[in-house]
Formats: structure tokens, C-alpha cells, sequence
């Protein structure tokens, strides 16, 4: 029983290095929300130099986009053009924020992702597959 309070002290002092600040992602998150139906689920990430906002509507919707690639192009700039000019403010000019759908949980290789930077600044619009 005397353990118990040295183990508590103990990962009090170790847990912040295990905590991951998400704060900049969730206002990312939230800066969007309002752009998708309240039934679809946003979750930013980083991957590398780009911040990655999967997007992922209820599975009875998400398949229909997901083989339907001018709908999901379509969707996918538009979350892009959404983003607003504060987030922006806070990436570097070597970052990018990007938009990737998932369905069923599942995303990356042959998932389609596009780069908002490339879609807003020069109307290049092409899904690049990862």
C-alpha cells in the first residue's frame, strides 16, 4: 500500500512528457465543424510538414462519396476554402494543410488526399493518392 502514493507521484512527474498538445489540431477541428453535417467526424493530425484533416461522414454516406471522386473532390475543397485566415496565420510557408477522406476507419495508401495550399493558391484542384 505504501507504493501506491511513490507510483502516483511518480507518474505525475513522467505524465506531461506523455501528453501530446493537440490544442492547435482541435481548434483546427472546430474551425471546421461547421462546414460538414453534425454527423460527420473531423480529426486533425499531423503527417510530416502537413496537417492532415481526415474527414469521415456516417458509412451509409461515406461509401457512396468515396466511389463517387468528383463528389468527394468537391467536398474535399470545399472543407479546403473553409479553413479559416487564423489557422492559415499559423502554418508555416513549408507546411500544408491537407483533406483526406476515410471510410470505416480507414484511410492512407489509395486513399485520395488534397492539398489546400496547392487548391488556394493557384485553382490546382487534383487528388493526389497516397
Amino acid at each position: 500500500m505504501r507504493s501506491f502514493p511513490l507510483l502516483a507521484a511518480l507518474l505525475m512527474i513522467t505524465a506531461p512528457s506523455w501528453a501530446v498538445d493537440r490544442t492547435f489540431e482541435i481548434n483546427v477541428e472546430n474551425s471546421l465543424k461547421s462546414s460538414v453535417p453534425s454527423n460527420w467526424f473531423l480529426r486533425a493530425s499531423w503527417r510530416g510538414e502537413t496537417l492532415v484533416v481526415f474527414v469521415s461522414p456516417p458509412a451509409h454516406e461515406s461509401f457512396k462519396i468515396w466511389y463517387d471522386t468528383d463528389r468527394q473532390k468537391s467536398m474535399l475543397e470545399d472543407l479546403c476554402k473553409a479553413v479559416p485566415h487564423e489557422i492559415w496565420d499559423k502554418i508555416g510557408s513549408g507546411q500544408d494543410i491537407a483533406m483526406e477522406q476515410i471510410v470505416g476507419g480507414n484511410g492512407g495508401k489509395g486513399s485520395w488526399r488534397l492539398s489546400c495550399r496547392a487548391t488556394l493558391s493557384n485553382g490546382e484542384t487534383s487528388l493526389k493518392t497516397n
